[in-house]
This record gives structure tokens, C-alpha cells and sequence, in this order.
């Protein structure tokens, strides 16, 4: 069906969200077919691999799943031998989610073939490439104060609130290019995108 020019409206920023939730699964589902687990398994199992050994309920709260959809993806990833479920030391009562070796080995390759791609994915962005990222990641804090969601468990980016901001202007002219040939080696150091 083509597009009438003439009638169509602005999208929403949630049906753009819709759209990159679908184009974004249906290329990692495709890059991650032969580990056999879908894109959105391996985000969880992304989430555990940087976090170390959680409970499910944390788990539910960081990412706004329902607490039914963990407990399915946890008994699948158990049934893969993936995950282990160890006591936890801070509550009795409950148990800590933890990826065996050879869930942390999947994670390692599916982050390999992610490593693959995100050249092309930062590329395509080109010089926009550091404010999209932080324009997803104020979507997503908007997004978990409406639906009540934990704050994400990582680190803010530069410039999020929660991390301290540069003051350029206590800064002098030549303190300013100091900081900035420095930023530049640490990217051209880390093979980041500038």
C-alpha cells in the first residue's frame, strides 16, 4: 500500500517506538537464530551477564515485564541449562538468578555478532549517533516514571540526569580543547564512534 503524502500525519513517538521495537527484534532474532534464543531472551540474558546474579522480582521491576512472563523465561532458560536459581544470602526466602557457563557463553557470542553490526548501526547515524542515544535513554526514563518501573540498572550517559554535567563554562578555552583531545583519544582508544 503506498503512503498518501498528501493526508499522513506526523507519527507519535510511541507508534516509532512500535516500529523500532519490531525492526530492531526482527534483526537480532535473524542475527541470533543458531544460539536458539529470540531477542528478546537474550536481553535478559544481557541483563544478568552485566549484573551479576539478581532475583526475579528485580528483574520484573528494572525492566517492567510482567513478573509471569520472567518466571516463563526463567523455567526456559533453566530447561537450556542457562540459568541456575542459588539462595540468597540477603533473604532466605527468595533466590538469586544467575547464568551458568554455558548461558554466559551464548550471551558472549550473541554480543560477538552484536559487535558485528553496531558499525553499520552507528554509522547510519552518523554525527547523531551520541544524541539518539540519549534521546532513547530519556524516552525510557519518561517511560518508567509512567509505568512505575525501578530505574535502569546501569549507568547514566553524559548529560542524563543522575550524572554530573560538564560545566563548560568554569571551564577555560584551552581547559575546554584539553578536554575535548581528550575525549577524542578515549574514543579513537576504545575504537568508539566519535
Amino acid at each position: 500500500m503506498q503512503r498518501n503524502s498528501s493526508t499522513s500525519k506526523p507519527s507519535s513517538v510511541l507508534f516509532d517506538v512500535w516500529l523500532l521495537t519490531h525492526l530492531t527484534t526482527n534483526l537480532l532474532d535473524g542475527m541470533l537464530r543458531d544460539l536458539a534464543v529470540t531477542a528478546d531472551e537474550f536481553g535478559l540474558y544481557s541483563l544478568l551477564h552485566e549484573l551479576g546474579p539478581t532475583t526475579p522480582t528485580q528483574v520484573a521491576r528494572w525492566t517492567g515485564m510482567a513478573p509471569t512472563t520472567v518466571s516463563g523465561m526463567v523455567r526456559r532458560f533453566t530447561a537450556r541449562g542457562h540459568l541456575a536459581q542459588v539462595p540468597n544470602p540477603e533473604d532466605a526466602r527468595s533466590r538469586l538468578l544467575e547464568l551458568t557457563e554455558e548461558g554466559r557463553r551464548v550471551t558472549r557470542d550473541g554480543n560477538a555478532r552484536l559487535a558485528e553490526v553496531m558499525p553499520g548501526v552507528l554509522g547510519a547515524l552518523g554525527p547523531h549517533a551520541a544524541a539518539t542515544h540519549l534521546g532513547l535513554r530519556r524516552l525510557d526514563r519518561a517511560l518508567r516514571t509512567l509505568v512505575g518501573a525501578a530505574d535502569r540498572p546501569d549507568q547514566p550517559l553524559p548529560g542524563e540526569p543522575g550524572e554530573p554535567a560538564l560545566d563548560a563554562g568554569r571551564l577555560t578555552a584551552a581547559q575546554q580543547r584539553e578536554v575535548q583531545q581528550y575525549i577524542r583519544w578515549i574514543q579513537h582508544r576504545d575504537g568508539a564512534q566519535p
